[in-house]
């Protein structure tokens, strides 16, 4: 293989790489939630997602579920089970889960200080 070629590639994939770590980033992908909340790792996705955002749709829900996965035909209604189980998991710390009907899911102001509260404490 030719040397510029072999670089043109390498040069290809750093950016390509750099662009899916931006990604990740901005779905909330990296979040990592205190171990007392008992989230499971695709609870934490979710729960990322919703708090790098004002409003969490659907959409980004199944995003955040199904990216590895080369499901079609995913089930929107999974959406729903994990915010319910998330809701009981975060209700003892506070953390309250709102639906917007027909978009998607938000945070009160009040949770997300208390989120934030929590993760400074947890990641200090």
């Amino acid at each position: 293989m030719d040397d510029d070629f072999a670089d043109m590639l390498r040069e290809e994939n750093d950016r390509l790489r750099e662009q899916i770590a931006f990604l990740e980033r901005a779905l909330g992908l990296e979040f990592m939630p205190p171990v007392e909340w008992r989230l499971t790792p695709s609870e934490a996705r979710v729960f990322g997602a919703l708090c790098t955002r004002e409003l969490m749709t659907r959409d980004v829900a199944m995003a955040v579920l199904y990216r590895d996965l080369a499901k079609e035909e995913a089930y929107e209604k999974i959406v729903d089970v994990y915010i319910c189980k998330m809701r009981k998991k975060l209700r003892p710390f506070g953390i309250e889960i709102l639906n917007r009907w027909g978009v998607g899911y938000e945070l009160t102001p009040e949770s997300r200080a208390i989120i934030a509260e929590r993760l400074e404490a947890h990641h200090g």
